[in-house]
């Protein structure tokens, strides 16, 4: 375990780096934070998991398959239902926009035909907020769907990138995995969702699951950017798959 530590934190080796000068914390600009990752830490979900990005922290809940509301009752298929909860006080814009892109990523990935009229809840509570927390809390979800043994299509996996402030944004600037202050100095965010299609082969590297975007980004520097992000895809995803072999930290 402690390998794959050191070769998560090197995970820019691949992912061709875009500056010299390294980060206030030591990393340069394609490497990821060091990751940790617990399933089943809450003993009354039927799944669970704390995923952690250096000090952005993430727990999530899957309760299910188990009884759904009758008004929201499908008859087909199971219900997705997405709560995401800030570390304090009540849900705002924020949770509620996390929670939209969360259904639109998971919805179509978890096979919900094998249980109709039933629902499958994914709680989201972040814990501590230091950058990237939507890549996280996919991360996370992932995870703990797998500790509940729902089964899905694929494994999604996700990272981000703040493209640099003021004139020098672009993909030439792309800093990977951001800490807080990083997004805060930030041009711009991009989150992306990556996951292996069925019917596309391992060749071709992992589909475009979800694409998010906030501040200024030019259009013609996304397929660089999203290049940098499916870099790291099966990385990540290996890590999750030893945290479940493992049944414990790693």
């Amino acid at each position: 375990l402690r390998g794959l530590k050191s070769k998560m934190t090197m995970a820019g080796d691949g992912l061709r780096p875009t500056m010299a000068e390294p980060r206030p914390d030591g990393r340069q600009a394609a490497m990821l934070r060091p990751m940790r990752c617990e399933r089943g830490v809450l003993r009354r979900a039927d799944g669970s998991a704390r995923y952690s990005h250096d000090r952005t922290t993430v727990l999530v809940a899957v309760y299910g398959p188990c009884e759904v509301k009758k008004r929201r009752e499908e008859l087909e298929r199971a219900t997705l239902e997405l709560i995401v909860r800030p570390p304090s006080g009540p849900p705002r814009a924020r949770e509620r926009e996390m929670e939209s892109l969360l259904h639109g990523l998971f919805a179509p990935l978890v096979v919900t035909t094998l249980h109709p009229r039933a629902a499958v809840c994914i709680i989201v509570q972040v814990v501590e907020d230091d950058g990237a927390v939507l890549a996280a809390a996919i991360n996370c979800a992932a995870v703990a769907l797998m500790d509940a043994g729902v089964a899905m299509r694929s494994i999604p996996s996700a990272v981000a990138l703040a493209l640099g402030a003021g004139d020098t944004g672009g993909a030439d600037a792309a800093l990977l995995d951001p800490c807080r202050a990083e997004e805060a100095a930030a041009a711009g965010m991009v989150t992306v969702a990556c996951a292996h299609t069925l019917s596309a082969s391992r060749k071709d590297g992992p589909a475009v699951a979800l694409l998010s975007c906030s501040g200024r980004l030019d259009p013609d520097e996304l397929d660089a950017l999203v290049r940098l992000a499916q870099g790291s895809h099966d990385l990540i995803c290996e890590f999750a798959k030893r945290a479940l072999a493992q049944g414990m930290a790693v």
